[in-house]
């Protein structure tokens, strides 16, 4: 369960370049959906998560769009959902990191509320190798059976570190290897014990984030793959 956990963290991050190609960011398709699969440390099937974009507006100078998430497990149950915004502009592109929050089943029927502000992971425009990106964090609380609980991560010493070809299912893209530390924790009666990763994404400038995997003490925990796209 633990990898799983981790492994979700890692499937809701998007690309970014300049304005004029905010069109092509699959989180500004109105009313496409995308399929993002998730493995487990051995390849195996561990579920998907499912984005359907909706409301895509002009936002000042960019464009922004809400859209859902839903986390199914291998047997295609449905587990959580989540709502999140995307946003672009001149100066790149950022998502709210309330949606890389790890999808939980046994906290589906708590009632939870953000602890932080509205926090944003940003990819700024004309990245490039070397470049360290700014971090973020994020928390969330709230109650169940009368028990304290709180869950947030914080993702770190973002950098980007090269350029890949990847293919999958979905289509074929040069992306820009970003890699990056992640903290997790859940809080329960004041009590928890954190659990740090290592992470690594590949996003298509103008397209949006395709492929990403985590590691612990160099053993790889699971990935995250973009295989489908309805427009």
């Amino acid at each position: 369960m633990k990898n799983l956990l981790l492994l979700l963290c890692f499937c809701c991050f998007a690309g970014a370049v300049s304005a004029q190609h905010c069109e092509g960011y699959y989180y500004l398709l109105n009313n496409a959906e995308v399929e993002m699969s998730l493995y487990d440390a051995k390849g195996g099937d561990a579920g998907k998560n499912i984005y359907k974009i909706t409301n895509v507006h002009k936002e000042g100078n960019g464009t922004a769009s809400d859209f859902s998430s839903t986390f199914y497990d291998k047997n295609n149950k449905v587990i959580t959902t989540s709502t999140g915004h995307f946003k672009c502009s001149g100066n790149g592109v950022a998502i709210d990191m309330k949606v890389g929050m790890p999808s939980m089943p046994q906290l589906k029927d708590m009632k939870m509320e953000a602890k932080s502000s509205e926090t944003f992971l940003d990819y700024p425009a004309n990245m490039h190798e070397g470049q360290e990106l700014k971090g973020g964090s994020f928390e969330m609380a709230g109650n169940m059976n009368g028990m304290d609980i709180s869950i947030g991560y914080a993702v770190t010493d973002r950098k980007v570190a090269g350029t890949e070809k990847i293919t999958t299912p979905a289509g074929s893209w040069n992306c820009m290897k970003i890699t990056y530390n992640l903290a997790f924790k859940m809080k329960m009666m004041g009590a928890g014990v954190p659990m740090n990763i290592n992470a690594v994404e590949w996003f298509a400038p103008g397209f949006g984030v395709v492929k990403s995997a985590s590691f612990k003490d160099g053993k790889q925990m699971g990935s995250t793959l973009i295989t489908g796209l309805k427009k």
